[in-house]
């Protein structure tokens, strides 16, 4: 009945103004019989006569006049939820919640929210970091950024990129290390390395690598002496020589390139973890939404380069 009221008084405000069924009919296009039972029919549903009409005049009653000023307010007011709306759409703002685990905050989700900001500046981005999925509905997510397979769900997923996860360890620690391992990367002896775990890792480390050259998986066994729950952490433990450890590739660049970290089984290729941007609004996300996991996507593939 709702819906039906709205059309029937779309075409009442059209003969008010028009100032007959027949103008009215002319404007929207429609049969003037068509015109003439739809303000019948809502009259008969409202329970009042809006209208006195004759063959030559038509005026509006007292109680058609109220009715037609509170018509005109509420298409007024969707007028401007419309205009607001695109006014959304074509310049971002307000609040967006986005949540991220630690590892991909330096180096993908800050450079894109300060582009964000920097192109629409009355956007107003909450961060959230933590390494473990949230509900995106009950805590109001706009966009999660998450790394590693995803289980089904009905949200909106968009794979983004992958973090190349690579063994490193502090150069006076790898000086230690027995020279036959370096060099031939030796199994038995990898099971002795001291390891910095993160948190999420398994109670027993093991790594699956392949070999570059001859493509032979092999699997590295490691000794569990420090758990940490942020990648900063474990980077730190790691450049203090505590143990060895697995970094995203991204981290270790500056590193490595200065001589403060070593990598750690160069031969063999690092482990691939896919990065998926997720968000709760289907097939039409907000323009803020779409631009952020634009902005991760460029940095994660200029970075997997």
């Amino acid at each position: 009945m709702k819906q039906l009221l709205a059309n029937q008084a779309r075409i009442f405000i059209a003969t008010v103004e028009a100032g007959s069924i027949t103008g009215a009919a002319e404007r929207l296009g429609m049969g003037k019989s068509g015109i003439s039972d739809a303000l019948k029919q809502l009259e008969l549903e409202l329970g009042v006569q809006l209208l006195m009409r004759t063959t030559r005049r038509q005026n509006l009653t007292a109680m058609g006049e109220k009715f037609y000023c509170r018509c005109k307010e509420l298409n007024a007011l969707s007028a401007l939820a419309i205009e607001e709306v695109n006014e959304y759409l074509a310049d971002p703002m307000g609040p967006i919640r986005i949540t991220a685990p630690h590892a991909t905050i330096d180096y993908a989700v800050a450079p894109a929210i300060a582009s964000l900001m920097a192109r629409y500046p009355r956007v107003e981005p909450e961060l959230i970091v933590d390494d473990k999925r949230i509900d995106l509905i009950k805590n109001q997510i706009s966009l999660a950024l998450t790394v590693g397979n995803l289980p089904d769900s009905e949200f909106k997923a968009r794979r983004v990129g992958y973090l190349n996860d690579v063994l490193c360890v502090a150069p006076a620690l790898y000086k230690r290390l027995d020279s036959k391992f370096v060099k031939n990367s030796n199994i038995n002896q990898a099971q002795d390395l001291p390891y910095i775990a993160h948190h999420w890792e398994n109670t027993e480390i093991i790594h699956n690598l392949m070999h570059k050259k001859t493509n032979q998986s092999n699997q590295f066994r490691f000794k569990r002496v420090a758990t940490a729950n942020s990648v900063h952490a474990v980077l730190a433990l790691i450049l203090k020589g505590v143990g060895v450890g697995v970094l995203p590739h991204f981290f270790l660049k500056e590193h490595i390139q200065s001589g403060s970290l070593v990598e750690l089984l160069p031969e063999y290729e690092p482990h691939t973890n896919p990065v998926y941007a997720v968000h709760p609004f289907g097939s039409t996300p907000p323009l803020s939404v779409r631009l952020m996991i634009e902005g991760i996507r460029q940095v994660l593939h200029q970075d997997n380069k």
